[in-house]
């Protein structure tokens, strides 16, 4: 009888490279992951991505959230306070983790990069109209 290595097919954890350490992220639980979901439609809601309000359905669900729990990072959330991060750098790793679990890689990196990366004086200015002059 031959053996299956699962570990090929098993969700890697998420690694988070931060001020000189790394956060190792486990992927959410099924518990965790019905909060993670409605998270995730909470951010598309509140960064406009998705028109409309929270569905009722979906805000009983994350009004199950307890104080300091975070569904996307586990106990990750709380050890990112317990080394002084910023709550900035906090809820931008949160928002990321959040869109990883729920939409993929590929999404939380287009997004982060929409959202964080710094714009030069002339990107700021693109959408001023020009002075008279």
């Amino acid at each position: 009888m031959s053996v299956v290595d699962f570990n090929e097919w098993a969700i890697a954890d998420l690694e988070i490279p931060l001020k000189g350490r790394t956060y190792t992220v486990r992927p959410p639980t099924v518990e965790a992951s019905k909060k993670l979901i409605a998270a995730a439609i909470r951010g598309e809601v509140n960064l406009g991505l998705v028109i409309g309000e929270i569905p009722p359905e979906i805000q009983a669900v994350l009004d199950t959230i307890e104080p300091g729990e975070h569904p996307a990072l586990g106990e990750v959330y709380e050890q990112m306070h317990r080394d002084g991060l910023d709550p900035v750098t906090i809820d931008r790793v949160a928002y990321y983790a959040v869109f990883y679990w729920s939409r993929g890689k590929e999404y939380a990196d287009s997004l982060a990069a929409i959202l964080w990366t710094p714009r030069t004086n002339a990107e700021q200015r693109s959408g001023e109209p020009a002075p008279k002059g």
